[in-house]
């Protein structure tokens, strides 16, 4: 028979000595440019481990005075935690200075700690210290912004809020119009919102605000979470423009949610020596925030147009801002007809586009 003996197990130790912190030094100022492509480096002595084991780490941080039981935000090192360094972009840490309470254009601190694991036991080092400095704008831009209350065209029912149309990260546009009375801005219509008002043409967390409207009046809001900046401009009139009679010869009606008609338009088209004119454009005044007016053209985005036909796409009536060329950039009526309605439509939900419909 075969016999067994048994084999010395050396003892396995799975202590580990937490990381020192080395950079940066403890109270280092940093104001936060979120924009550029700053970086924050956090750097620790690597820990200690019995059997040469691996370490791995994570960066936890808090607000000043804080114990580290709910941290505002928790890094992970790369090579799946195994460096002794993590590197935060200032849009990171904006984020975290934001966490911690700090507000906008305002200084504040923030503490941070490595912990340091093996896998069985883990330890953690000595607290740092920063000073961070917060610029103008917003550290999380929301995805989506609603406006909703009594001024609005959807009154105080928060499930007919009107959506803005997202023109970038943070940056957002609408076609609308308010009456005198309160309003805010929601991030979501359902759940728990988040909820910001316009104060001098800043963009701030708050409740509602009210209108600038002393009787209703249509305006485009262009909002930039990344600058908290508001500007409403005054949409005056919008004007069916064409070409050969170098003019306006129809004024659209405002109805609601960033759109205008005009019904039964009579589309006569312009006589020439060379047969007859179709071309047309758009032509809206505007009034900003100063009170100065201007003239926006809105066309096609083709220089020169063919005639529209039932099978033109939906793209043929795609609009845009435009120069005052009395020719260029302009669409052209299908037909002619004494009863047509037109749709000028800038809406968030779709592109922005018109209608033309003959009766």
């Amino acid at each position: 028979m075969l016999s067994c003996k048994k084999e010395k197990v050396d003892n396995v130790s799975t202590s580990i000595v937490a990381a020192n912190i080395v950079a940066p030094a403890n109270n280092t100022l940093i104001n936060l440019d979120p924009a550029s492509n700053a970086v924050v480096s956090f750097e620790w002595n690597a820990a200690s481990t019995a059997n040469f084991t691996l370490a791995f780490y994570k960066v936890v941080f808090d607000k000043e005075g804080g114990d580290f039981t709910k941290p505002v935000y928790t890094g992970i090192p790369g090579k799946v935690g195994s460096e002794n360094k993590l590197s935060l972009s200032h849009k990171e840490m904006n984020k975290i200075a934001y966490a911690a309470g700090i507000k906008e254009l305002n200084s504040g601190k923030v503490i941070w700690r490595v912990i340091a694991s093996n896998g069985v036991v883990s330890a953690t080092s000595g607290s740092g210290i920063l000073e961070l400095k917060r610029p103008l704008g917003f550290a999380e831009n929301p995805a989506n912004i609603f406006i909703t209350g009594a001024a609005t065209e959807g009154g105080t029912d928060i499930s007919k809020a009107q959506n803005f149309k997202k023109l970038s990260d943070g940056v957002f546009e609408i076609y609308t119009s308010l009456n005198p009375g309160t309003y805010k801005l929601v991030d979501k219509v359902t759940g728990t919102p988040l909820s910001f008002v316009i104060d001098a043409g800043m963009l701030k967390e708050g409740t509602e605000v009210t209108s600038l409207a002393s009787t209703k009046t249509v305006y485009r809001i262009n909002l930039d979470f990344n600058k908290s900046t508001a500007i409403f401009t005054e949409i005056q009139s919008v004007g069916l423009w064409f070409s050969g009679y170098n003019k306006i010869q129809t004024v659209l009606t405002y109805d609601a949610a960033g759109l205008w008609k005009a019904t039964d338009v009579a589309i006569v088209w312009k006589t020439e020596s060379w047969g007859k004119d179709e071309r047309y454009k758009f032509r809206v005044t505007e009034k900003d925030p100063l009170g100065n007016v201007t003239v926006k053209n809105w066309g096609s985005v083709n220089k020169d147009n063919s005639r529209a036909t039932a099978t033109s796409p939906a793209s043929y009536f795609f609009l845009k801002e435009v120069d005052n060329s009395q020719y260029d950039y302009t669409f052209k009526f299908a037909a002619e007809s004494q009863k047509t309605d037109i749709e000028f439509r800038l809406q968030a939900a779709a592109d922005y586009t018109h209608k033309v419909i003959f009766k």
